[in-house]
């Protein structure tokens, strides 16, 4: 075992070298089942990080922190500060969820099998998550969330309450009278408009975030094999200042056409359905979520 080690770690290092940063954890995860070494969990976390898995960077390095030896040299303390670096850049980059659920639950993040450990955070990706649980092969208990970057959520599941069961009632039409021609034209138009201004944002910024992610890449590779893995380079500052203006662009675009379509949806639903109104309910053991279209 120890022989197909070494060889893995060669084939990992000469692929991280030549940027193939992807294949290179993948090597490392492979090492990794064969050998629960700091080395191969602290690359998984760092490798994770550069390419773009901000939650598997989180979960990586977090295993990286706990396990690596203190540094004893200015080497190793100068990889270790950088790992506690990386460490943190991922966490601002995710949301993270505090589940609790009874002993023996078994737990689903978007149909993802994950471990639940008291007082462990689990890292996600902003944005809407739906989780789940079951205990003895009881019913799944489930519920949806949304965890922006760098909010910490908790959520508790009672696997003793009923399971949630929507109910869609259709609500008596409005006592006012329905919008006016002019109105609903003008209501309309500025939908189309705002819609378009947003669209466009989006496509800007998604520019930006390209050029950024660009400039990055050059900076990274301009100091050589290392591709700023252990951040020694000065230009890896710079590459990290791209790599900032990268994600917000790119996700401050995301938002943007997101915003846009679902104003570009409500101005059509508006446009077709005026006279329609409904609203869904759904409840479980005294708690109810409402939402009105």
């Amino acid at each position: 075992m120890e022989d197909a080690v070494t060889r893995l770690r060669v084939q990992a290092n000469a692929a991280q070298a030549e940027g193939r940063l992807a294949e290179s954890r993948d090597l490392w995860q492979a090492i990794w089942r064969m050998e629960r070494s700091q080395v191969a969990a602290c690359n998984i976390g760092a490798l994770s990080y550069r390419i773009g898995d901000a939650p598997a960077a989180v979960r990586w390095l977090s295993l990286c922190k706990e396990i690596m030896r203190p540094p004893s040299t200015p080497e190793e303390r100068e990889l270790y500060e950088s790992r506690l670096f990386d460490l943190a850049r991922a966490r601002q980059l995710v949301g993270e969820i505090r589940l609790i659920v009874p002993a023996g639950a078994s737990c689903t993040i978007d149909g993802e099998q994950v471990t639940v450990e008291r007082d462990k955070l689990i890292p996600v990706n902003p944005g809407h998550h739906s989780i789940a649980a079951t205990l003895n092969g009881a019913a799944a208990v489930r519920v949806d969330i949304d965890v922006r970057r760098g909010e910490v959520r908790e959520v508790r599941l009672d696997l003793t309450a009923p399971a949630l069961k929507p109910t869609a009632t259709r609500g008596p039409a409005p006592a006012s009278a329905p919008p006016s021609s002019g109105l609903r034209t003008g209501v309309i138009a500025g939908g189309v408009a705002g819609s378009a201004l947003f669209l466009a944002l989006g496509g800007v910024l998604m520019v930006v975030a390209h050029d950024a992610e660009v400039n990055r890449d050059e900076t990274a590779r301009s100091v050589g094999g290392n591709n700023c893995l252990r951040l020694i380079a000065p230009e890896c500052k710079k590459a990290a200042d791209y790599e900032n203006t990268m994600f917000t662009a790119r996700e401050l675009g995301t938002a943007s056409f997101i915003t846009g379509g679902l104003l570009a949806a409500g101005t059509l639903g508006f446009a077709l359905f005026t006279h329609q109104r409904a609203e869904i309910t759904a409840s479980a053991s005294g708690v109810a979520v409402r939402g009105v279209w």
